[in-house]
């Protein structure tokens, strides 16, 4: 097993400070949410030819580790992100309590990514998990999306990030998140 560190010391490490993903994106047309996620994130509105036209909607950039939303939200969405990120399944199980109860979180996963405290891969469990609480994945999109807010506990415990796991599906270096089978550790405690 490669050296694991935590989501704090994640932060400043190279891959996750890599801006290469980090580009201008739109609402709408060729380099566009709505074309990553296959979902017309404006629905009937017209384009705005910027986002202060559009009162309710509100841009919040903040650590998703300690960020608490003081509301519910009907869109949440993570476009190239979560394999940035160390505790993968913590974001999403959190993103799925922010949403209203016809709300939408769509976001793009590496199942590839998530792996056993041996280095396996744990994508078959994780995705069946998730699928299990509600959520779908369709693999040849890398997208996981789940339709309304609710409370989501998956069996499976973080224990760190490697930083150093190489590109992933985008050809992007990536975070690998390693996790044991809570379930099963603790029948065996």
């Amino acid at each position: 097993m490669p050296k694991l560190i935590s989501d704090r010391e994640l932060t400043g490490s190279p891959v996750v400070a890599n801006n290469t993903m980090n580009r201008e994106r739109g609402l709408s047309g060729v380099n566009s949410y709505a074309r990553e996620l296959g979902v017309d994130l404006v629905g009937p509105l017209a384009t705005p030819p910027d986002l202060a036209a559009l009162p309710a909607l509100r841009l919040v950039t903040a650590a998703l580790a300690d960020w608490e939303p003081r509301r519910r939200y009907h869109l949440i969405t993570c476009v190239h992100g979560l394999h940035y990120l160390g505790d993968q399944l913590a974001a999403i199980t959190r993103a799925a309590s922010w949403l209203t109860p016809d709300g939408l979180f769509a976001a793009h996963l590496d199942p590839d990514s998530l792996r056993w405290a041996d280095g396996s891969g744990a994508a078959r469990p994780v995705l069946a998990a998730l699928r299990a609480a509600g959520f779908s994945y369709r693999a040849r999109r890398h997208l996981l999306t789940l339709e309304g807010g609710r409370e989501v506990r998956l069996p499976f415990d973080y224990l760190g990030a490697d930083p150093a796991a190489g590109p992933n599906w985008t050809g992007q270096p990536a975070v690998a998140s390693y996790y044991r089978d809570a379930s099963h550790h603790r029948e065996s405690s």
